[in-house]
């Protein structure tokens, strides 16, 4: 009888402590499936924003587009004249 109790209370010891693993594992896993969909969500609203915001162009908009332009032109510009510089080269090959 003692053999069979040790047992039962080692099957639910062990379920016992599967569950709390599942339990501490869960949040982790979740949060990095969450993590990997979070970026096409957001880019389809931001797609779906941009298209909505450009069907009406206040001189605000206007302004706004204009410097967010700006800035990633200037961020963007040196790699591509350095492209540039790169394609002439190999098309002078």
């Amino acid at each position: 009888m003692d053999f069979y109790k040790k047992l039962i209370f080692s099957v639910l010891a062990f379920i016992f402590c599967f569950a709390v693993m599942i339990k501490l594992v869960e949040p982790v896993i979740e949060r990095q499936i969450s993590n990997i969909f979070a970026d096409k969500k957001l880019s389809k609203k931001l797609m779906k924003e941009f298209i909505n915001s450009t069907e009406e162009f206040t001189p605000e908009k206007r302004d706004l587009y204009k410097t967010l332009i700006k800035k990633i032109y200037l961020k963007w510009a040196p790699l591509l004249e350095e492209i540039r510089i790169e394609t002439r080269e190999e098309l002078n090959k």
